[in-house]
């Protein structure tokens, strides 16, 4: 997520993260009546945030994610695994991860693919992004035949996204394709 190949409005270079930030809060701003949560993974998965209608709240912690706070590594399937331990919580009809990395699996607990299967059998769809280099070396290569299985499993979507506007038409694309879940009552 370090690095810095994503331009900004203004036309200068910014790291990763940054990008994905400004999108995401967009995003966010646009989803006004879901409970939105956040997990980072790194060598680990951790809830930066719980589901929340909260959009303020969550809007700060995006903001407080950093490169590197969950370690060096990515654990894909770790991610997928703790989505699914907070969604078997949640009373939602529809639950939807996106998965949104620039790396490969490279220190999860349990595999991409066992996970994407843990999420079908539980009504999970998984929506992933590959944000990285599928050309690159080690950790800097984003598996997108991975990214494509899960996604696959899961009855969602997989998507490449090479620079700020092609993410920006990803998220414009999810917000489509995801049900809004809006209430509304009316009184005669």
């Amino acid at each position: 997520m370090q690095t810095q190949d994503y331009t900004a409005p203004d036309g200068r270079l910014i790291d990763r993260l940054s990008a994905v930030k400004a999108v995401v809060r967009d995003f966010i701003a646009q989803r006004k009546d879901d409970r939105i949560g956040l997990i980072v993974f790194g060598t680990g998965a951790y809830a930066q945030a719980p589901l929340t209608l909260d959009h303020a709240s969550l809007l700060l912690l995006l903001e407080d994610t950093r490169i590197g706070m969950a370690g060096p590594n990515t654990a894909l399937g770790d991610a997928i695994g703790l989505t699914i331990k907070l969604l078997d919580q949640a009373h939602e009809q529809e639950k939807v991860l996106i998965l949104l990395t620039d790396g490969n699996d490279t220190g999860s607990a349990i595999s991409p693919g066992h996970a994407a299967k843990m999420a079908s059998e539980r009504g999970i769809v998984v929506h992933t992004i590959g944000i990285g280099d599928p050309q690159g070396s080690g950790e800097a290569k984003v598996d997108l035949q991975t990214l494509q299985v899960i996604a696959r499993t899961t009855g969602g979507r997989a998507f490449q996204a090479r620079d700020r506007t092609a993410l920006q038409q990803v998220y414009a694309t999810l917000d489509q394709i995801t049900p809004h879940q809006v209430k509304s009552f009316s009184h005669q």
